[in-house]
């Protein structure tokens, strides 16, 4: 069957009537053999390589004339195509969605983030099944496609093995996954989800230590060579999602120790030295001005010498982190050299799912749990903290979960305005793209400047590939991509610019581009702070969008969005609010702060059960599914059977040193261990050694009331009989880790104590038999409604910071 004469217009592509002759015997019968057979892609489709890297900037890369040498991507440059006007979400999950969908992030409900699902059409992180993900079209139409690295779009809620699947990478059209599902992941002990199963950390091989871009880039060549082994011509598809460079900053120290002293001139001045190359490279036009530094963030030369130290460490390591992802790339792309590809590969590289993230407030952090949980530390408590878990040259170990500070993020994103979260300006909201497909690009070196936007990328392979836009998949009418192709722009350099008219809105911060014009309207909050005490300011009643600060800027004439015209033009200032209004109306935008909901007592219902049991050795349940301890009375309890001889080994542990706790038994006596993010450790043990047989032991603590961080009181028994007792001044209130999970019968990945690191994973070795969490016991309904409240407002500020 031809390609004129199949049906891509409806998935799945319909099987032809039977046109050979089935006669009562196979005498005189003939097969048609095309039944047997499978949609095939148009002639001389290519494969296609979409690689995404994590909280990355605009001036961060040496291809866009940042301080970090990408030298892959430098190549990918030099033989393809630099595109300096495109546009991301601002925010991961929104820019995720609506790259493998073709449509703008609210209309397929991921106006958030996936960790709280809201109950707005725009905010719900339920994906239409009138959206279908540009996967599944490639695969239904005859590609082979696989998704490798981070993937943050499945609901917290649905991340085990009762799911449901809907949101799982599978379900959007991937043959097969393997990464991680989470917001952020540690590199050195990332849980790992293989298609709808987690399998939590893995090991290195070839006796190294496991290091999550390494393994990353192992399983995506494994699979290429597993497909092409399999069929030598059939076209791929590889979503290839770096967890780097989103905190935790994790790199080997070798990678890290390439930058020491290249930032000791501080933030300013690489600021102006990245904005001098970038004129060289010509990816900002020589007429462009460099923005100035926002009054929130303190100039490098007020900073004492300590403080300097450790911010430049910062950065050694951030820049190490992000040349090991290109080098990664640059393995994954010889592979496909060396398998005769490359050359009809068309490769779409997007250096930065948002800006460089501002999160790590203005002093960076050794443990990015202290901010998101809000514990505030000066520059000196983050150098002792730091000194107390290996000091700076631990900074980038497994020791800590770094981020760095919030001015190395707007230097980062040179030569623009702020970074991630704020959808209003540039720095938030363009980042690099590079795309290389030698047979198509004539002018390798070449630079683009059309308006481009995240939602074109699935359109523009669809139309490269001759893959029209489906009308119908599964029987059910398709919502209409809202993104372009730019296709035509490949080959020539003044290609019109079809991408005309795009508004960008996250957590409040908004703006509206047309035909050059850009209006920005920026909510006067910090992206470090999301504090109720900051956000009360924002409350229904109070907060009124359209007061506003607004600014507009003409990006033809502007490109660093440098000269606000508003007070000059009050006319257009007015046209793209009334604009912007429209567009929410059509893609769910509103309400605005429907992601903040929490914060405002709009609240997803209470469930009323409170107890969670697990049987057996359960292991790698992700942390939106761990019982929620926090803020109030709990206790936990174990059936256990001691052998004769005695027993040692985890009973349930959580997340890590950086934040967890370990209910375990060493040297045969009972023992607790809290880790608060860092910061204070606490321990509790029996005086006496476990009994053998059938055995109970139970953790109970009393808060000293229902709020957040309480303070109370621990007590150990076993079979009902206090062994054990003390006092935890400071408990966490939102969470312990945005990635690491819970354990029974063991503790995998970095361990909560340091004791028994040397025997991680520290399996029991008696049986647990079963472990009971009782996270709402006796609680009055004014108190369980405010720590629901609490808990929803946990869930929010972890993934936003993610």
């Amino acid at each position: 069957m031809s390609d004129q004469t199949i049906d891509r217009s409806k998935l799945p592509i319909r099987r032809p009537a039977f046109s050979g002759v089935a006669n009562q015997t196979l005498d005189g019968s003939h097969p048609d053999w095309g039944l047997i057979g499978h949609a095939k892609p148009p002639e001389g489709a290519p494969n296609v390589l979409v690689v995404l890297i994590d909280d990355a900037g605009f001036g961060n890369s040496s291809t866009f004339g940042g301080p970090i040498d990408t030298p892959n991507l430098d190549r990918m440059a030099e033989q393809g195509l630099r595109y300096n006007c495109f546009h991301v979400t601002a925010m991961c999950s929104p820019t995720r969605a609506a790259l493998l969908t073709g449509r703008n992030h609210h209309a397929v409900g991921m106006g958030g983030i996936p960790e709280f699902s809201g109950g707005f059409p725009g905010y719900s992180a339920m994906l239409p099944r009138a959206a279908a993900p540009c996967p599944k079209i490639l695969n239904e139409n005859g590609y082979s496609t696989a998704a490798i690295g981070k993937w943050h779009l499945t609901p917290e809620k649905e991340q085990g093995p009762a799911g449901p699947f809907h949101h799982w990478p599978n379900a959007w059209g991937f043959d097969y996954y393997w990464g991680f599902l989470a917001p952020e992941a540690g590199q050195y002990d990332t849980m790992i989800a293989e298609n709808q199963k987690f399998i939590g950390v893995q090991e290195g091989k070839d006796g190294k230590p496991f290091y999550f871009p390494e393994a990353m880039t192992d399983q995506a060549i494994d699979w290429l060579h597993g497909v092409r082994g399999h069929d030598s011509e059939k076209p791929w598809m590889l979503y290839y999602s770096t967890g780097c460079s989103h905190a935790p900053h994790h790199v080997w120290k070798e990678w890290s120790e390439k930058y020491k002293g290249r930032f000791d001139q501080g933030w300013d001045k690489l600021r102006e030295e990245t904005f001098a190359r970038q004129k060289q490279l010509g990816v900002v036009p020589a007429d462009a001005e460099l923005t100035p530094r926002p009054e929130e963030m303190p100039a490098w030369d007020s900073l004492d010498e300590n403080s300097k130290r450790l911010f430049a460490r910062q950065m050694e390591v951030f820049a190490g982190y992000s040349e090991n992802a290109d080098h990664h790339v640059g393995r994954l792309l010889d592979a496909i050299e060396e398998m005769g590809e490359l050359e009809d590969t068309l490769v779409i590289w997007i250096w930065g799912d948002n800006g460089a993230s501002l999160e790590g407030t203005p002093t960076g952090t050794f443990n990015e749990g202290t901010m998101v949980n809000g514990l505030p530390l000066t520059d000196a408590e983050q150098l002792q903290l730091a000194l107390k878990w290996g000091g700076l040259e631990a900074w980038g170990t497994e020791m800590m979960y770094p981020h760095y500070s919030t001015a190395w993020a707007w230097a980062g994103n040179t030569p623009f305005q702020w970074g991630k979260q704020v959808a209003s300006h540039l720095g938030g909201t363009r980042d690099p793209m590079v795309i290389h497909w030698p047979q198509h690009i004539k002018d390798g070196g070449g630079l683009r400047s059309q308006f481009t936007h995240i939602t074109d990328v699935g359109p523009t392979i669809l139309d490269i590939v001759g893959i029209p836009e489906p009308t119908h998949v599964d029987g059910i009418e398709q919502q209409p991509m809202t993104g372009v192709t730019f296709a035509d722009s490949l080959a020539d350099p003044n290609a019109p610019e079809r991408h005309t008219q795009q508004y960008f809105e996250n957590f409040g911060n908004r703006a509206m581009y047309k035909d050059g014009w850009w209006l920005s309207m920026r909510m006067p909050r910090v992206p470090w702070r999301l504090d109720p005490e900051v956000l009360k300011t924002f409350a229904p009643g109070v907060w009124k969008p359209d007061e506003d600060p607004v600014e507009l800027y003409y990006l033809p004439d502007d490109f660093s969005q440098a000269t606000d015209l508003s007070a000059s033009h009050p006319e257009k200032v007015k046209e793209l609010q009334t604009l912007f209004w429209e567009e929410a109306e059509r893609y769910h935008i509103k309400p605005l702060l429907a992601g903040f909901s929490p914060f405002f007592g709009i609240l997803p219902p209470l469930g009323s059960d409170t107890t969670v049991t697990y049987y057996g050795d359960v292991q790698n349940v992700a942390p939106g599914l761990v019982p929620r301890i926090y803020n109030h009375s709990y206790t936990i309890s174990a059936d256990l059977h001691i052998p004769e001889g005695g027993a040692e080994g985890v009973i349930v542990a959580d997340a890590s040193h950086l934040g967890g706790f370990s209910l375990f038994v060493l040297d045969g006596k009972l023992k607790h261990t809290y880790a608060f993010l860092g910061v204070f450790e606490y321990r509790q043990e029996s005086e006496r050694e476990l009994p053998t047989g059938d055995v109970n032991v139970q953790l109970i603590f009393a808060a000293d009331e229902a709020k957040p961080a309480t303070a109370g009181e621990i007590t150990l028994l076993v079979n009902d009989e206090p062994v054990a007792s003390g006092r935890m001044d400071h408990t966490v209130p939102f969470g312990f880790s945005g990635y690491a999970g819970l354990d029974v019968g063991r503790d995998n990945g970095l361990v909560v104590d340091q004791r028994y690191e040397d025997k991680a994973p520290f399996a029991f070795t008696g049986t647990v038999k079963k472990v009971v969490f009782d996270v709402a016991p006796h609680l009055e309904a004014q108190h369980e409604h405010a720590l629901h409240e609490q808990a929803s407002q946990a869930d929010t500020v972890r993934g936003i910071s993610a």
